[in-house]
């Protein structure tokens, strides 16, 4: 169900994390390997939950986290790999893909296509919730809808030069 990787040496979990925030820097890497996500999982994860592929990929652009990265969020959660995946998904996504909150938080993190694949789940959940593609965008990002405009906008430009970019041939 999850592709094969490596696991990767992985600090403790966010509960730990949280504990030592203060010597944190806003973003860290883990050690051991990390793939990036490719164009084949994404458009395939957006195919599997009925997405366009360039809404996905604007996302995906506009979140700009790592393959590896753990980002430190202000209210003490973390941010996981490209798609850039709360940690208050971890339960969740543990239970959908049948393994260990730890082993989910090492392969979002280390795994792009994992990641893509966790991010499309959740992004088509927030879209059937909101009713509407560009609302459930914006949850993708926070349910406080104060923090949901800007990072629309963000979404959307995005999406419109992906779109200009393939309408002209991909140059």
């Amino acid at each position: 169900m999850l592709p094969d990787v490596p696991p990767p040496e992985v600090p403790p979990l966010p509960a730990l994390e949280l504990k030592m925030s203060h010597a944190l820097r806003r973003s860290s890497m883990l050690s051991g390997p990390h793939t990036p996500p490719t164009a084949s999982c994404v458009a395939s994860e957006a195919d599997r939950h009925a997405l366009d592929p360039l809404v996905l990929l604007a996302v995906l652009k506009v979140e700009g986290g790592k393959p590896g990265e753990l980002a430190l969020n202000r209210n003490g959660t973390f941010d996981l790999g490209p798609m850039s995946i709360n940690t208050v998904w971890l339960p969740q996504l543990a239970r959908r893909y049948q393994t260990s909150e730890s082993e989910i938080h090492r392969r979002l993190a280390s795994d792009g296509c994992t990641n893509v694949a966790a991010a499309a789940w959740i992004l088509r959940g927030k879209i059937n919730q909101a009713g509407s593609v560009w609302e459930g965008v914006a949850s993708y990002h926070s349910n406080n809808p104060a923090l949901q405009g800007r990072y629309l906008t963000r979404v959307h430009t995005q999406f419109e030069k992906i779109v200009r970019r393939f309408a002209s041939g991909l140059r």
